[in-house]
């Protein structure tokens, strides 16, 4: 497989002129054009990872603005960022799953390496969300709860809003046993897309499947549902997975709604 140093973006979000949004691949060409590794965790230096995230951000085309990031911890909490004075150091200790907000030039953004991240974009009301779906915060509907936040906050409206889900570990590999599938019980039918028998008690899931049918049942139109086509597990060369290498790193998606007034 050949290696990528381009961001990923999800099908048809480059359609809408008021947004920008990315994903990072595992390397880029730092200013020497070499190739180098993400690191967004820090375990070398605080500094190299805050120097790797204005690298990242500088590649989609901003500049002195880093993404305000929560801190993920596999539930369905969500987190409304309301208050223009909030400082991403605050908003880095607040504990939620999900981050959304209304508020033009203010990228948010959430960490994965397997799980599935979403983003949700009102197009009429102008309001974004980022949402960390792994198995945990898919068990408890975080997208589904997510959306019904932004009719509850926002007045959206389901069917007007559009969800991208992005790079993450796809139904081809994402293993688990049958006491993991129990807890879906009742959830999904135990049945393709959703899940795949392998046979001696072990099973294919397929998150993707799991949180579009999440988000129709809360009112998404499926035509406004779109993916990235790819497997973090499939892709060593491009792409971090905690399943198949355990203590990695992490891939960044942000998403950032533009000021109106400046595309009029």
């Amino acid at each position: 497989m050949k290696l990528s140093v381009d961001v990923v973006r999800i099908n048809r979000f480059d359609n809408f002129p008021n947004l920008i949004h990315a994903s990072s691949p595992r390397y880029f060409k730092n200013t020497s054009d070499e190739i180098e590794q993400y690191d967004f965790v820090g375990r070398e230096s605080f500094e190299k990872k805050t120097k790797h995230m204005i690298q990242f951000m500088e590649t989609v085309r901003i500049k002195n603005n880093l993404p305000f990031l929560i801190n993920q911890i596999h539930s369905a909490d969500i987190f409304i960022l309301k208050n223009e004075s909030q400082t991403r150091e605050q908003v880095s200790k607040v504990n939620a799953d999900a981050i959304m907000t209304h508020l033009s030039e203010t990228p948010i953004g959430i960490f994965t390496a397997d799980c599935l991240p979403v983003l949700l974009y009102d197009p009429k009301l102008h309001v974004a969300a980022a949402i960390h779906a792994g198995r945990e915060g898919t068990l408890q509907g975080i997208v589904n709860k997510s959306i019904m936040a932004m009719e509850r906050e926002y007045g959206c409206q389901p069917q007007d809003l559009v969800a991208g889900l992005g790079l993450g570990i796809g139904g081809c590999c994402y293993e688990i046993d049958e006491n993991c599938l129990s807890s879906f019980e009742n959830e999904i039918p135990f049945e393709s897309p959703f899940v795949t028998s392998k046979g001696n008690g072990k099973f294919l899931l397929d998150l993707f499947a799991v949180n579009a049918q999440q988000g129709m049942d809360a009112g998404l139109l499926p035509e406004n549902i779109l993916r990235v086509e790819e497997c973090t597990f499939c892709s060593p060369m491009n792409y971090f997975s905690y399943r198949r290498e355990g203590t990695t790193g992490r891939i960044l998606t942000f998403i950032m709604l533009q000021s109106r007034c400046l595309l009029m």
